[in-house]
């Protein structure tokens, strides 16, 4: 909606200037939120595995 300029968006005298660039940024955020998500997801799953092994012990 910001890389169209859709008047939801872009149709107040406060919302950015260069929707384009805005729309760039907000993929790039859901980019690295989402290799982040993946990451915490993988260690998450790893330390599951793990512990099932008894390989783990938290002490």
């Amino acid at each position: 909606m910001f890389a169209n300029g859709h008047h939801s968006m872009m149709g107040s005298t406060e919302d950015p200037k260069d929707g384009k660039k805005v729309a760039g940024a907000v993929f790039g955020a859901v980019i690295v939120y989402a290799v982040f998500l993946l990451f915490c997801g993988s260690q998450a799953f790893l330390h599951i595995r793990q512990h099932r092994q008894g390989e783990i012990a938290l002490r």
